[in-house]
């Protein structure tokens, strides 16, 4: 029997291809061209938009622009199969193809938000001011593009009616919360630079700062405009609040090294175009932590045709790609970034993961090694670390991370992630005294991580000491983050291994609900439910985690306990009794 995925693919290239058969009387289709029988005019755009939605749906997007393309051509006027055009052209990167088919759907009469959108900026980058400015105009433009527009729409009149028109223009949208305000207020930052207004900027900057927003690119601007009014001290302890709360920035901590070195810093004006393409670039960093998809890459894509320097879009452009499995793409992308670049090293990095989640072990150890050969960065130096132990070579991981921390400690720096990347790299050697020593380090330095306290609460509970503590540690990790289907796992696991199994499986079902598709977790719950005498459903669980793809071991053991069930002894009872949580 043809596999239903078969079935449905045959269905569709007998639309598509339905065309390629045609005699002396007949129509495309095979019919006679009056025949009643004959299908309707739209047939073909109507098979070409089913292969292209297949396509899109699964994650070809060069197939699915191809065949929209063909649709337009015979449905020019359907704002729907433009914008999917339009979309999947700039999903698979090519923006040219994107421009062309939005020219077309809105020569048809067609004004969908990403065709007005592509085509302002291809105004912009043409020097067409007007057009630019009639396809930008905001109205019925959604949230989203709605403020990619205006950011777009501000460059645009701080270069034909000045700065005040600018700025005057992004104060009417503002809501008076910075929070709501924040890629508004970035815009109106940079905007004022580029004016030399730089008391109004480093006002508009201060602003951004106290309200908790934290991205690069403006604190780049930010510092830099500190350092070079004289002000290196209060740049510098901005640099070192967004290390510690945000993580590693190789240009900001680039900048941070020019600044403590004395050198003269330069202030950020930018022209109007590179301007645009950060207002297009800034709301799509946003999206993609709120995305598990690609859909961002369409906004790096537009911010590149604006300023193709803007290395940082690429970056983000790949980040975005890898969520969708599309590593192939990623490192291509990342290739294109100059060792000239201080985004070079980082993207060595993405390279080097993309490859290791390809399989290409060695060529990942081979990238990253190659670029530390070029650049001593200490973030390339750490993604070669963890790198190490995604390969389970313990040893190689420890000995590098043991010299960037004493590299850090020479400079008066520890990092809390370094310590319990080290910690639970020791714990993998079995080296259970410096693995604590590191992690109650983190913790120390880090009190509320949720990953500390729920990584050192699960080890105590799984070597039965210190229990109490443990579960404390576990629960409160879980109250820091209550969505955590991996913590809820861990304090789910701790009870069964203390052996209050109905407490176990409240849990671990809760934990498979938050992330059904990690083997790990279904297969706790297998054991959970064994224990608890359910075994029919133990069964189904480990047979729903061997479907999973677990890791080789963890397939053996599955595998094992399918025939004879699991034979882990709990440790011992913890201190005290929780009594069990109310089931929603």
């Amino acid at each position: 029997m043809m596999r239903r995925t078969g079935a449905v693919s045959a269905f569709l290239l007998s639309l598509s291809c339905a065309a390629c058969a045609s005699y002396p009387g007949f129509g495309a289709h095979g019919f006679y061209i009056d025949s009643a029988y004959a299908p309707p005019k739209d047939a073909e755009a109507l098979g070409d938009y089913l292969v292209a939605r297949y396509a899109a749906m699964t994650n070809d997007p060069r197939e699915a622009a191809s065949r929209y393309a063909a649709s337009i051509d015979t449905a020019p006027e359907s704002t729907g199969i433009a914008e999917r055009a339009v979309f999947s052209a700039l999903v698979s990167g090519n923006y040219q193809q994107a421009v062309n088919l939005a020219k077309k759907a809105h020569g048809a009469g067609n004004f969908g938000t990403l065709v007005r959108l592509t085509l302002g900026i291809e105004a912009m980058t043409e020097g067409k001011d007007a057009v630019s400015a009639a396809y930008l105009t905001e109205d019925g433009f959604g949230p989203f593009n709605r403020t990619v527009a205006r950011g777009i729409s501000a460059w645009r009149i701080l270069e034909h009616d000045g700065p005040e028109a600018a700025e005057g223009y992004l104060q009417q949208t503002l809501t008076g919360d910075p929070r709501l305000d924040s890629a508004t207020l970035y815009m109106m930052g940079l905007i004022q630079l580029a004016a030399q207004s730089d008391a109004d900027a480093l006002e508009t900057f201060e602003t951004l700062w106290n309200s908790g927003a934290r991205l690069a690119i403006g604190l780049d601007a930010h510092a830099r405009l500190l350092a070079a009014n004289g002000d290196r001290a209060r740049a510098l302890q901005l640099l070192k609040t967004f290390q510690e709360e945000v993580g590693e920035n190789a240009p900001l901590e680039t900048l941070r090294r020019e600044i403590q070195a004395g050198r003269d810093i330069e202030v950020p004006r930018l022209s109007p175009r590179q301007g645009a393409a950060l207002a297009v670039y800034i709301p799509a960093a946003a999206l993609i932590t709120r995305t598990d998809d690609d859909v961002a890459s369409v906004y790096f894509v537009l911010a590149l045709a604006l300023d193709p320097d803007l290395h940082e879009a690429r970056t983000l452009w790949a980040q975005s790609l890898e969520k969708a499995g599309r590593e192939v793409e990623s490192i291509s992308i990342l290739s294109r970034i100059p060792d000239t670049s201080p985004y070079y090293a980082p993207a060595r990095g993405q390279i080097a993961w993309a490859l290791l989640r390809l399989g290409r072990e060695q060529e990942a150890l081979q990238v990253a090694r190659q670029a530390l050969d070029q650049t001593h960065d200490r973030g390339l130096q750490i993604q070669l670390a963890e790198i190490y132990r995604a390969m389970a070579a313990y040893e190689d991981a420890d000995r590098l991370l043991s010299e960037i921390i004493r590299v850090d400690a020479l400079k008066g720096r520890t990092d809390w992630r370094l310590m319990f990347s080290r910690g639970a790299t020791r714990e993998a050697l079995d080296d259970w005294e410096g693995a604590e020593a590191d992690l109650k380090l983190a913790l120390q330095l880090q009190p509320n991580s949720p990953l500390v306290m729920n990584y050192l609460g699960y080890a105590y509970v799984d070597r039965g000491i210190h229990l109490e503590e443990g579960l404390d540690l576990i629960r409160t990790a879980l109250t820091h983050d209550p969505d955590s289907g991996f913590i809820t796992d861990s304090l789910g696991w701790a009870y069964y291994r203390l052996g209050r199994y109905e407490l176990a499986v409240y849990f671990l079902e809760k934990a498979v609900e938050l992330e059904p598709g990690d083997p790990t977790l279904n297969d706790h719950l297998g054991d959970a439910y064994w224990r608890s005498g359910r075994k029919l459903e133990a069964k189904y669980q480990w047979e729903r985690s061997l479907k999973l793809e677990p890791a080789e071991q963890q397939r053996a053991r599955i595998e094992v306990k399918l025939l004879k069930g699991p034979d882990e002894p709990a440790v011992v009872q913890a201190e005290s009794d929780q009594p069990l949580p109310h089931r929603p």
